[in-house]
């Protein structure tokens, strides 16, 4: 993923937010092999707090240096975007969603997302 080089090379152009959404591995759920290997192990949590705290976690550990936003524990954002487990959209300046990923992991796609991204700017 080039998350942090696409958030380098446009970010004094697009104003860029990761939005933490529900756990998508979580310990006391489905939780996956590699997250028990490199000990990324959180249970769902229950409340707007508890959900920050994981986020945080997630983005110190995973060196994100974009601006990280928290969905509330009602899952508002993820259910309106669909966005579990990962998911890009690109929304323009009159708020229209002008590309919308498919759901990832394997539907992540940088270099669309960024041809996407070009073609508004």
């Amino acid at each position: 993923m080039r998350l942090n080089e696409l958030y380098k090379t446009y970010r004094d152009r697009v104003e860029f937010f990761l939005i933490y959404i529900r756990e998508a591995h979580p310990a006391n759920g489905w939780q996956v092999p590699n997250n028990l290997i490199e000990d990324v192990i959180y249970d769902e949590p229950t409340t707007d707090e508890e959900r920050t705290e994981v986020a945080s976690a997630c983005q110190i550990a995973l060196d994100i240096e974009m601006p990280m936003l928290v969905d509330r524990i009602d899952n508002d954002v993820e259910e309106k975007y669909v966005g579990l487990p990962m998911r890009q959209f690109l929304i323009d300046a009159g708020g229209r969603v002008v590309y919308a990923g498919d759901k990832g992991p394997f539907g992540w796609d940088d270099e669309a997302f960024e041809e996407a991204l070009k073609a508004l700017l």
